[in-house]
């Protein structure tokens, strides 16, 4: 673990949870490295770092980050502060895990994990209304609001007055909030960090309808990691084909799939699916159109480039193999993907591609 990774991580009030210090109210203490009769060691939360004002300490006046604190603590090297300081971040019953989490025994969501998801969702849906730059990402994306189901994760759902412990429990127990640390204004209160922040969020549904997981889509970072699923999720987007659909199309991600969604002519005529990119058409995937008695034909619109090529090609000859009499094809975009190709042009165009779609396999098979 790098010492960027530790100071990440490690937070001064653990640090101090762990050596059984508690600042006053004004974050004063008395400095436990030297004779200390009133408090002249200083802590920066925000920082992250501690400061001793006495000229008789043997800090001499530096600022301390957590691994320094460990070091001066300890009388030890700077090579056994940084070893401590793993140790703290270490196993689920080190000293700083129960400061972390101080309840031993994580308490039972009051409702179940779909009703949670199904509540959080709909205020996701909500906080679109209430947030611009949800708006304006939205609209970037070519996507309607009024006629697909998606929301917007401001991570501000258990703050302020909205701060409520049965919510905040029942976020806990579906991986929408973690424990993190504890809080930087009131260092007595637990902290959490929340998933998908700043995130479009769409639901995933299972056989009956019910929401079984959220997808998240970051709506700040293009350039490293972009895409989050809710732990344990499972389901379907939008949904479980109609059992009548006799003409599937398969996308490659989410916001695809919305994309051809909110096109009339299209959901009327076709069932959509989600395959969450070119590695997760799963095994849900796969026994859910296997069901589906009535399909003609699977057509893929994978991305335009070489990773949605291979991909259409291995999903293809994986389905023909388990639904030998379904035809198959393919869309051949002019963009990148359908989502781009929708902003790019009208949405009368994949009527057209639809008609000139490619054939991957005979029709006789």
């Amino acid at each position: 673990m790098e010492i960027a990774d530790i100071k990440s991580k490690l937070t001064l009030s653990m640090v101090l949870g762990y050596y059984s210090l508690k600042p006053d109210r004004n974050l004063r203490l008395n400095c436990p490295f030297h004779d200390d009769k009133t408090p002249s060691l200083q802590v920066y939360y925000k920082t992250q770092t501690a400061y001793c004002f006495s000229s008789n300490c043997k800090t001499h006046g530096k600022s301390l980050d957590v691994i320094d604190f460990i070091l001066h603590k300890e009388n030890c090297t700077k090579a056994e502060a940084i070893a401590k300081a793993i140790e703290l971040l270490g196993g689920e019953n080190t000293a700083v895990e129960k400061i972390i989490n101080p309840s031993p025994t994580p308490m039972k969501p009051s409702i179940s994990r779909e009703q949670i998801l199904q509540n959080m969702f709909t205020y996701f849906k909500n906080a679109v209304h209430n947030s611009k730059p949800a708006q304006e990402y939205i609209k970037q994306r070519g996507l309607d609001a009024t006629k697909i189901e998606v929301g917007y994760n401001t991570a501000q759902f258990h703050h302020g007055a909205r701060k409520e412990e049965t919510l905040i429990n029942n976020c806990v127990a579906v991986g929408l909030l973690a424990p993190w640390g504890v809080n930087s204004r009131n260092p007595e209160e637990q902290a959490y960090k929340a998933f998908g922040k700043e995130c479009i969020c769409f639901a995933l549904r299972n056989r009956g309808n019910h929401i079984t997981g959220l997808y998240f889509r970051s709506t700040t970072n293009n350039s490293d990691q972009r895409h989050f699923y809710l732990k344990e999720s499972t389901g379907l987007y939008p949904s479980y084909p109609n059992p009548d659909t006799e003409k599937l199309i398969i996308t490659e991600s989410i916001i695809d799939t919305a994309s051809l969604l909110q096109i009339e002519s299209i959901a009327k005529q076709y069932s959509l699916l989600s395959a969450y990119g070119t590695n997760r058409l799963n095994e849900e995937m796969k026994a859910a159109l296997s069901e589906l008695t009535q399909l003609k034909e699977i057509i893929f619109a994978f991305d335009n480039d070489e990773a949605g090529g291979a991909a259409t090609a291995k999903y293809s000859n994986e389905l023909k193999a388990q639904l030998p009499h379904i035809i198959f094809s393919k869309l051949d975009l002019p963009c990148k993907d359908v989502n781009e190709t929708l902003i790019a042009h009208q949405p009368e165009i994949f009527l057209h591609l639809l008609e000139k779609r490619t054939f991957l396999f005979s029709i006789e098979q």
